[in-house]
C-alpha cells in the first residue's frame, strides 16, 4: 500500500484531470499572478497578576498555539507579552513551519506574574515598524489584543487616566494613519469595554467577549477569520466535500468537555485516519478544548470526521479555486446598506467566464448568536462576473456571522465575517413649547449624538416641521455642543405637527451616513387655525332692458311669420282645402 493512500490513487488521477479541465473552462492562463500580500497579523497577550484568577487553567497557550497553527504561509505575524511594558515573544516574520513551531514552543512562557497591564506600550510596541499609508494602499495590518483589565501602568491613578487619554488621543490617530485594525478579546466582566470598543470601531475592527477562558479559542477563531479570511468547505453535520483544486485540508474540530474519544477522520476511500495512524502527509495537534489537522493533498471526494457537531468547526482550505469577498465592515448603522460582491478566483485571478459561473449559486446567511438567521440568494451580476446584492440593517442590534458561499456541482466554498449592528448613533426628541411671555409658541427638537460610533463635528441636516393646516417650518441643525443640540422652530398655530428631521454624518471610520426616521407627531399649546370659510360667491347680475331692442325684436318676428302664413294661406286657398280647425 502506498504511505499516503489520499495521494496517489485513482481519485487523485481524477482531480489532476480534473484540475486541468477545471483551467481550461476558466480560460486561465498557467502563469500565476502577482502575490498579493497576506496579512500582517500582531498578537498582544495580558500577563498582568489578574490573569490567574480570569484564565488560572492558562488557556492563553492552546490559544496562541490553535491562531499559530491557522495562520496562512502567506501572512506575517508577531507575539508580544505586555505587563509593566510589552516584551516580545516572537519577533514579527513571515509564517513558515519553523515560525510555527517556535510558535508552539514559545507559548509555554505565557504566564500571569505581571505587576500592570500597560496597554498604551503594548499598542506602540507591536506598531512601532508600520509606517503611515497613503489613500488606496491595500495593507491588511491587525493588532489582536486580549486583556482582562484597564489601562493601569503605575500605582498613581492619574498616570494611568493619562495613558488612557493617550491611546484614545494620539495612538489611535496613529494606528489609523497606518491602517491598523485593533481587533480586541475581552476576558473579563472588568475590562473597559468603552475603551476596546473604542479602539476596534474607529479602527474597523471586531471587538469579542470571552466570558471564561474556554471561549478564549473560539475568540481566537474568529479574529483570525476577521484578520485572515480563509476559505472554507462547508459543514453539513461532520461530512464535507473536497474538490480537485484543493492542495491543502486543515480540519479543526472542537471537543466537547465529556469528550474521551479520540478523533478520527475518514476519506474518500474508507481509511481512516488519527493520530497514532496519521499517514505521511497529514499533522496532527490536540490540545486542551480542540484538534487541528493538517492533510496535505487530500483525496477528492466526501470526507467524515467523529466528534461533537459543534458551529465552530471548520473545514479550511488552501486551494487555486478561492471565494473572494470585497471589504465587509465590522459594523452597520441604521440608514446603512452593506453592498455584497463575492468572486470566484482562479489563482488569484477573477473568473469572469459567465458560463462557468452560471452553473454556480451562491448566498450569504445571517446568523445571530441564538443560530437563528436569515438566507438570501446573491444573484450573478454578468456586468461584475460576481454574485452581488446588498444587507441592509433591518435586523435587531447586536453580533452576527456572515457565511458567504458559492455551491456547484463540482466544488463548495464559503467565507465569514463577524458584524455587528449598532442601535442607531443619533436621538432626537421633539416637545411642542406653549407661548411665554415674548417668546411664542415653538416646537423645540433635541438631538444627540453617540460619540463611540460618530464624529460629532460632521453632523448636518435640517428639520422640517409640518402643521395641521399644511404650513410647513424649516430649520438647520447647528454645530453640536458637547455632542447635542436644541433646535427651535416658531410657530403660529397650535395642534399636532410631523416633525421630520434628515441629518448627515460620519462614522469614525470615514463611512457617511444618513439618518432620516420616520416623522413623528408633536402637539403644541397655542391657538388653533382659523376655520376654512368657503368665499362668498358673486350674485350674478341682470342687465338692464333695453325695450326699444324688445319691440325691434318682436315687429322683426311678427314681419318674419307673416312672410310664412301669407303664401301658406294662398296655396290652401287655390286646392280648395278647408282651413277651419287648422292650427298653425
Amino acid at each position: 500500500m502506498p504511505s499516503n493512500p489520499h495521494a496517489v490513487t485513482l481519485p487523485g488521477l481524477r482531480a489532476l484531470l480534473a484540475a486541468w479541465l477545471l483551467g481550461a473552462l476558466c480560460g486561465i492562463a498557467p502563469a500565476l499572478q502577482a502575490a498579493t500580500p497576506g496579512p500582517d497579523v500582531r498578537i498582544l497577550i495580558d500577563v498582568s497578576g489578574s490573569m490567574k484568577k480570569t484564565d488560572p487553567g492558562n488557556l492563553r497557550v492552546p490559544a496562541l498555539k490553535l491562531l499559530a497553527g491557522l495562520l496562512p504561509a502567506d501572512a506575517t505575524a508577531g507575539v508580544w507579552l505586555f505587563d509593566t511594558t510589552a516584551t516580545p515573544l516572537l519577533p514579527p516574520g513571515p509564517i513558515d513551519a519553523a515560525w510555527k513551531t517556535l510558535a508552539r514552543e514559545r507559548a509555554t512562557r505565557i504566564h500571569s506574574n505581571g505587576l500592570y497591564t500597560n496597554i498604551e506600550a503594548a499598542l506602540a510596541a507591536a506598531s512601532a515598524d508600520w509606517s503611515p499609508i497613503t489613500a488606496g494602499d491595500a495593507v491588511g495590518r491587525h493588532l489582536v489584543l486580549l486583556t482582562d483589565g484597564v489601562v493601569d501602568v503605575a500605582s498613581d491613578p492619574a498616570q494611568s487616566a493619562a495613558s488612557r487619554t493617550r491611546v484614545l488621543g494620539d495612538l489611535l490617530a496613529e494606528l489609523k494613519t497606518k491602517g491598523a485594525q485593533v481587533h480586541a478579546v475581552a476576558l473579563s466582566q472588568d475590562v473597559d469595554r468603552a475603551l476596546l470598543d473604542a479602539l476596534a470601531t474607529a479602527t474597523g475592527g471586531w471587538r469579542e467577549d470571552a466570558p471564561t477562558a474556554a471561549a478564549l479559542q473560539r475568540a481566537f477563531l474568529h479574529l483570525f477569520e476577521q484578520a485572515a479570511t480563509p476559505d472554507s468547505l462547508p459543514l453539513k453535520g461532520n461530512t464535507f466535500r473536497v474538490d480537485a483544486s484543493v492542495r491543502e485540508l486543515t480540519l479543526l474540530v472542537f471537543r466537547n468537555p465529556t469528550e474521551t474519544a479520540p478523533l478520527s477522520v475518514t476519506g474518500p476511500d474508507g481509511i481512516k485516519l488519527n493520530a497514532a495512524a496519521p499517514g505521511s502527509h497529514s499533522r496532527w495537534q490536540s490540545e486542551a478544548g480542540y484538534d487541528l489537522v493538517t492533510i496535505e493533498t487530500p483525496a477528492p471526494g466526501d470526507w467524515h470526521f467523529t466528534g461533537t457537531q459543534d458551529p465552530d468547526n471548520r473545514a479550511l482550505v488552501v486551494t487555486d479555486l478561492d471565494l473572494g469577498l470585497g471589504d465587509v465592515p465590522t459594523s452597520l448603522l441604521p440608514g446603512e446598506a452593506l453592498p455584497l460582491a463575492a468572486r470566484l478566483l482562479e489563482r488569484g485571478r477573477p473568473i469572469e467566464r459567465d458560463d462557468f459561473l452560471a452553473l454556480a449559486r451562491a448566498s450569504v446567511a445571517v446568523v445571530g448568536n441564538d443560530g437563528a438567521g436569515d438566507l438570501r440568494d446573491l444573484p450573478l451580476d454578468p456586468t461584475l462576473h460576481a454574485f452581488s446584492g446588498a444587507l441592509d440593517a433591518e435586523l435587531p442590534p447586536g453580533p452576527y456571522e456572515l457565511i458567504v458561499r458559492v455551491e456547484s456541482a463540482t466544488f463548495e466554498r464559503e467565507t465569514r465575517r463577524r458584524l455587528r449592528l449598532h442601535h442607531s448613533p443619533v436621538a432626537f426628541k421633539a416637545v411642542g413649547k406653549p407661548a411665554a411671555g415674548s417668546d411664542g409658541a415653538r416646537i423645540r427638537l433635541g438631538i444627540a449624538v453617540n460619540p463611540k460610533l460618530v464624529e460629532p463635528a460632521s453632523l448636518g441636516g435640517y428639520v422640517l416641521a409640518t402643521g395641521p393646516d399644511d404650513v410647513q417650518r424649516i430649520a438647520d441643525v447647528p454645530p453640536l455642543a458637547d455632542g447635542k443640540v436644541i433646535v427651535d422652530l416658531p410657530v403660529s398655530v397650535g395642534g399636532t405637527w410631523r416633525v421630520a428631521p434628515k441629518v448627515t454624518l460620519n462614522t469614525l471610520s470615514g463611512r457617511a451616513l444618513r439618518i432620516a426616521p420616520a416623522p413623528f407627531e408633536v402637539a403644541v399649546d397655542a391657538p388653533p387655525p382659523p376655520p376654512l370659510v368657503p368665499p362668498a360667491q358673486p350674485v350674478p347680475t341682470v342687465p338692464a332692458v333695453s325695450w326699444g331692442k324688445v319691440a325691434a325684436i318682436v315687429g322683426g318676428g311678427n314681419l318674419a311669420f307673416g312672410a310664412v302664413l301669407g303664401p301658406l294661406w294662398f296655396v290652401f286657398r287655390r286646392r280648395e282645402l278647408p282651413t277651419k280647425g287648422v292650427s298653425l
